[in-house]
């Protein structure tokens, strides 16, 4: 690749069981109409989701924007009033409109939680239990295949910290990477869904993304789009590390397969599958620097 050399680090991880984070990583998958794999967890979280929303609603807030931040907080504060506080500053700024949709929300917030902890107490020590095959694979395979992919694009990638927030796998298989707060969350499956997919390359994936927001990578891509085309971008690259511990690569029916099952969607106009398997085949070949090939791909997906 014609960039600079850069040291690279082991990236540390710090592996997550909470309680509230798994409250609102369900919740959230409920609201978006995802269906729950988990019957009983669907069935006490539809009455104070569904208020949750509408009061979320109600105040005229950007419900995506309010979410990804809610999600990611909610793993390291327990405090409902402060983790509103926080997520409606990090979505509206801080100030008096703020202030009054505090305690609302709040109420809301605790409300789902209330109803996990009545319902079903032993949540978190069903699921530290069940996350621990998940840590074992990481520490077999993950370090390995993180480096991989960042030899596949820029070394500065490699991320030196990520926490690892452990889910319930509420929906067979799925993760997300939050940039601003240098965490991802990864459902904590028993067995890969696809056999086609390691989750253990999904999680370096995810993980792989929380460094493309440095602005030398980047600064050229608007903030609102940088989270897709980071999904995008370090697809591929997943994938081809991947073929290392199973006989896929990115060729174009996997990337159209990883798509799918690693929940990636671009816009309705766009083949992304198309685009991401000429857009990798020419990374490869002409070998660019990382952000002239990241804004090329952000072209193609936005032209």
């Amino acid at each position: 690749m014609n960039h600079e050399t850069y040291l690279t680090t082991p990236t540390e991880i710090r592996w997550v069981v909470s309680l509230s984070a798994n409250c609102f990583h369900a919740a959230d998958a409920m609201r978006r109409g995802r269906r729950l794999a988990n019957p009983s967890l669907a069935r006490v979280l539809d009455e104070p989701v569904g208020r949750l929303q509408e009061t979320v609603l109600s105040h005229g807030l950007d419900e995506n924007l309010f979410w990804s931040h809610l999600v990611p907080l909610s793993a390291g504060i327990e405090n409902n009033t402060r983790l509103v506080e926080l997520a409606l500053a990090k979505t509206i700024g801080p100030g008096g409109r703020a202030t009054a949709m505090v305690g609302s929300l709040a109420g809301r917030v605790a409300d789902v939680e209330a109803a996990v902890r009545r319902e079903l107490p032993e949540l978190v020590e069903q699921l530290a239990a069940g996350a621990e095959p998940m840590a074992a694979r990481w520490h077999e395979s993950g370090p390995a295949l993180l480096q991989m992919i960042v030899a596949r694009t820029d070394p500065r990638l490699a991320a030196s910290r990520a926490d690892v927030i452990l889910v319930p796998a509420v929906s067979g298989g799925d993760g997300m990477a939050h940039l601003l707060y240098n965490t991802v969350w990864i459902e904590a499956v028993e067995t890969d869904p696809e056999p086609r997919l390691p989750e253990v390359a999904r999680l370096a994936w995810l993980i792989a993304q929380l460094n493309i927001d440095l602005p030398a990578l980047s600064e050229t891509i608007p903030r609102d789009r940088l989270p897709l085309v980071a999904r995008a971008a370090l697809l591929p690259a997943a994938l081809d590390a991947a073929a290392e511990i199973q006989p896929y690569g990115a060729d174009r029916p996997t990337i159209s397969l990883a798509l799918e099952h690693w929940r990636v969607a671009g816009p309705d106009r766009v083949d992304l599958a198309d685009v991401l398997s000429t857009w990798w085949r020419s990374h490869l070949e002409m070998e660019p620097a990382w952000n002239v090939s990241l804004a090329a791909l952000d072209r193609m997906i936005h032209a």
